[in-house]
């Protein structure tokens, strides 16, 4: 039966590549075994190379054909180039590769059969999230604890099916009566994707107190970088921050930092701020202007313009959340623990653009620091989803430091502390190094920008060589999945999620040929007015 599975033999090893030679026979690229026709050189392919008792596996990363002659006779010879990734040792797959194959050793074809004791490695968990794409009828079986628990970055260009992955994936672990997570959905897309195990959270209509953002975020929020003032202002706002949380937070005075999460009252320290811009002093000489006069006047308009703005209301105006403990039932409805939901969705789609990195800087560090302090942290582990990371996560100058200093460090320290990331993004090279260096799993959907295919390229480890080149052809919710959840790199036809999320695309051509309503202005403006979105 082997001799039916032989394709060739191995020409050269350089580190974990390997060349092999076709046998000459093979000349259509199939293999007939048994009434199965196998197709030969397909990239992402499997072979095998027999060393001793084990059995080293490769993935095909490449195929050429060369014209060669012997003993005055042309013919073509093709060439396939392999990727070693694996081994099975005692009808056991492992990862990695101890014993390296060597020169003229024998190439076989993997069967359906064979590929099975590979991709069952993981298979006691019975967690699947789609359909290998070149095995007929074989789920892709992975490792749900080293998958949710070691980072993940979902990566795909619009349209590529990254809202359908991510609902599809959720929709497998939001049955489970313990799960926890927070998606960050900037454009209301995932509300109907969950109708029975999710929580739906419009931050606009909800409260999202501003004494719980620490001091970098505040700063961010309203200090101007280039402002001359800028180092003043910020030093004398974290005085006057600090000073208003002891003197209203009385018992915790000995043990509250600029950071802790109590309230204050912002009204008092804008009082102060603009006392200290106007104040003018006595003098031997006659009243002269005080040391910090006209120092905070932007500072001021930034501070007016948000606390009265009623985009910012949730923020800025609380009714609600106004006292310390108040902060207890936003808790609750954050983490699903007031009802009982496994998914809390926070819509973030009313909020202002120049806020959002802000409220996702927010959100990401209280979830940290929830679990940081909770003594049974490990048996309530936190997944954050960060939705069209690339806006809010970038090294840019149009990114925002505190989300991605926030999102850095979970991604470096969380674990410890069951907080794990899934960092979505169409456009992975704005997000920061960093954080997708931290990601141990990924799924990497159809790529069409160069920077971000040469941008993955990097991040991923050498199994990855050859499969690059399939991502710009990957169908619409196929994806290669590459990390520490799975046994071996895998093209995967991600399952359909049910309900699907709220992602699809206008189909322009067949709404210009039968349109079904008309647009009534008087009713979008009405809305736009009210800031009512459907």
């Amino acid at each position: 039966m082997w001799e039916q599975k032989q394709i060739g033999t191995v020409k050269e090893v350089v580190n974990v590549t390997v060349v092999v030679l076709l046998d000459r026979e093979i000349t259509n690229m199939t293999k007939k075994i048994g009434d199965r026709v196998y197709y030969i050189g397909q990239i992402g392919s499997y072979v095998l190379i027999p060393i001793g008792a084990i059995y080293v596996i490769g993935i095909v990363s490449g195929i050429k054909k060369e014209e060669t002659r012997e003993d005055g006779v042309g013919f073509i010879q093709y060439i396939l180039t392999v990727t070693l990734v694996g081994t099975i040792r005692k009808g056991k797959y492992e990862t990695g590769v101890s014993v390296m194959p060597t020169v003229d050793m024998v190439v076989y074809l993997l069967e359906d059969k064979d590929i099975k004791s590979i991709f069952a490695a993981y298979q006691q968990y019975n967690f699947s999230i789609g359909q290998l794409s070149l095995f007929e009828n074989e789920r892709a079986y992975l490792d749900p604890n080293r998958f949710f628990g070691k980072h993940l970055a979902v990566l795909g260009s619009s349209g590529s099916g990254k809202s359908y992955t991510v609902a599809s994936i959720l929709q497998k672990v939001a049955r489970f009566s313990d799960t926890h997570i927070v998606l960050l959905d900037l454009h209301n897309e995932y509300r109907e994707a969950f109708p029975d195990t999710g929580q739906f959270c419009d931050i606009s209509s909800l409260e999202l107190p501003y004494w719980l953002m620490n001091a970098e975020e505040m700063l961010e929020m309203f200090l101007e970088p280039t402002d001359d003032n800028a180092s003043v202002q910020g030093a004398i706002l974290q005085d006057l921050i600090y000073a208003a949380k002891k003197a209203k937070n009385p018992t915790l005075a000995d043990v509250i930092t600029i950071d802790s999460p109590v309230s204050y009252d912002l009204k008092e320290i804008r009082t102060r701020l603009h006392f200290l811009d106007t104040e003018k002093v006595n003098t031997p000489g006659g009243m002269k202007e005080g040391p910090y006069f006209g120092k905070f006047s932007r500072l001021l308009i930034h501070l007016d313009n948000k606390m009265s703005d009623p985009r910012y209301a949730f923020l800025f105006q609380p009714n609600i959340c106004v006292e310390t403990e108040s902060v207890l039932p936003l808790l609750m409805t954050l983490f699903g623990l007031a009802s009982k939901a496994r998914i809390t969705i926070w819509d973030m789609s009313g909020v202002p653009f120049d806020v959002v990195k802000t409220i996702s800087a927010l959100i990401a560090r209280v979830t940290f620091d929830f679990n940081f302090w909770n003594p049974n942290r490990h048996e309530m582990p936190i997944l954050l989803v960060f939705e069209e990371a690339h806006n809010y996560l970038s090294t840019s100058n149009d990114g925002s430091k505190a989300a991605r200093r926030t999102v850095e460090r979970i991604a470096k320290e969380g674990r410890k502390y069951g907080v794990s990331c899934m960092i979505v993004s169409q456009r992975p090279s704005d997000i920061s190094e960093t954080i997708l260096s931290q990601c141990n799993n990924f799924i990497i959907l159809r790529l069409l920008n160069p920077t971000d295919q040469a941008y993955i390229r990097r991040l991923m480890p050498d199994t990855f060589s050859g499969l690059d080149s399939v991502v710009p052809l990957l169908r619409q919710g196929e994806s290669i999945i590459i990390g520490d959840a799975i046994p071996i790199p895998q093209r995967v036809q991600i399952d359909l999620p049910t309900p699907t999320p709220h992602s699809a695309d206008v189909k322009f051509f067949d709404k210009w040929k039968h349109p079904n309503t008309k647009t009534d202005v008087a009713e979008v403006m009405d809305r736009w007015w009210n800031q009512k979105r459907s």
